[in-house]
């Protein structure tokens, strides 16, 4: 403790004062975290789950920091949200419904080899690098010069399966671009369902082949989806 705060401490104790607790004071009255605005923050996140910090101050015209405050009041945390559908129309959601009830069906008449008829597909990045021998981890020292290390790079691989094994899998792109994986994407999925027909066709014979793709947008692009129709 500095001398000044013991000379301060020193002069409260001769004062007959003996607590050691701050005394009571008014504060700034709140003008932004009020009981009012607390329910209206309520309000607007209850109408819409998605609403920012950003959005809800805009509305109601308080600060960053009061909007934060009276959002942790309330017992509100942001969760990922990443995997949550859209709000779909009513068409879509009659659309779902019909092709699920079909699906359904479609197991209760055939059993399990219904799911064995479903091939799926996706893709996957991989880090790929080659391992470098002991003779070419050495590094030099001075005078000599140090070596360069080769760094790896990310690439894509494709695979299709159904319940049995493994139907194909091959790498469709190396290194990225920003904004071209997706193009690039799309454009490979048309060449693969070609090669895909003929796995099927080879290892497959006979069987009513189902293609389920997620609802990517290289996999639900026109281009692609008429490119798996043509495979008959």
């Amino acid at each position: 403790m500095g001398a000044s705060s013991v000379s301060r401490w020193v002069k409260h104790f001769k004062d007959g004062n003996t607590s050691i607790e701050d005394e009571p004071r008014s504060d700034r009255p709140r003008t932004a975290s009020t009981e009012r605005n607390t329910e209206r923050v309520d309000e607007i996140i209850q109408d819409d789950r998605r609403m920012t910090v950003e959005k809800i101050a805009q509305k109601l015209g308080i600060g960053h920091s009061a909007i934060q405050e009276m959002i942790e009041s309330l017992g509100y945390r942001k969760v990922c949200v990443r995997w949550v559908p859209r709000l779909f129309a009513e068409d879509h959601k009659s659309q779902r419904k019909a092709i699920t009830s079909e699906l359904l069906q479609r197991y209760q008449h055939e059993g399990d080899d219904f799911l064995l008829c479903i091939v799926t597909r996706d893709e996957s990045w991989f880090h790929h690098f080659e391992p470098e021998t002991k003779q070419q981890s050495m590094y030099g020292m001075p005078p000599f010069a140090f070596s360069i290390k080769k760094e790896g790079k990310d690439s894509a691989i494709s695979c299709e399966g159904d319940g049995h094994s493994l139907l194909g899998c091959r790498g469709v792109y190396s290194g990225w671009v920003p904004g071209t994986w997706a193009n690039h994407q799309c454009c490979s999925l048309c060449p693969d369902a070609a090669k895909l027909r003929h796995a099927l066709l080879d290892k497959r014979p006979g069987r009513n082949i189902i293609i389920l793709c997620d609802t990517a947008c290289p996999h639900a692009a026109r281009y692609t989806l008429d490119a798996i129709a043509n495979m008959g």
